[in-house]
């Protein structure tokens, strides 16, 4: 295996699942979120830890799976808010492992102009034509809504980005 290729495959493990989410929500002290996933089981997760979901503003905005390609966020938090986004980034052709998790796996692929989210969750294929978001765009979005970027990492496993990542997960804190 070319040490590229493993080098992104040890990044997968260990494994995240939705309980390893609603975790960090609750030890931030969050108790109601908005929330727009991909991932089945992650609206129980939350509710067992005792995070309801709504559609008000929130001190908690979790945006995965790249539904940052169906709208934005920043009108669903409240002052001094959390939102999370999840999203794809623009990378070079190929197919690209974004997550393998206890109850789903996600790839990416590209041929350099287009880009495709395959979801393989619970004996069921999905897929969804994407437009990846670079940080710098996002950014930009963020900071044009009254926003500071927090924290950025690979994924839920927390470990800092590198070059060449297909996706990212970032933190941004609502400064109104």
């Amino acid at each position: 295996m070319p040490a590229a290729a493993s080098k992104h495959l040890a990044k997968l493990f260990p494994m995240s699942d939705v309980g390893d989410i609603a975790k960090w929500c609750a030890q931030r002290g969050h108790e109601k979120v908005v929330l727009r996933t991909q991932r089945p089981n992650l609206l129980n997760a939350l509710e067992e830890v005792g995070i309801r979901s709504v559609n008000e503003p929130s001190n908690l905005v979790l945006w995965l799976d790249d539904e940052i390609n169906e709208g934005e966020p920043w009108s669903f938090a409240s002052p001094d808010a959390d939102v999370v986004i999840e999203a794809s980034l623009p990378t070079y052709r190929g197919v690209h492992a974004l997550a393998v998790e206890t109850d789903r796996a996600v790839i990416l692929t590209s041929d350099g102009d287009s880009y495709r989210r395959i979801e393989f969750i619970e004996g069921s294929t999905r897929f969804k034509n994407i437009v990846p978001v670079p940080h710098e765009a996002l950014t930009q979005s963020a900071e044009q809504a009254g926003f500071k970027l927090v924290d950025r990492w690979i994924d839920w496993s927390m470990e800092e980005p590198t070059p060449g990542d297909p996706c990212h997960l970032s933190l941004f804190r609502n400064l109104k």
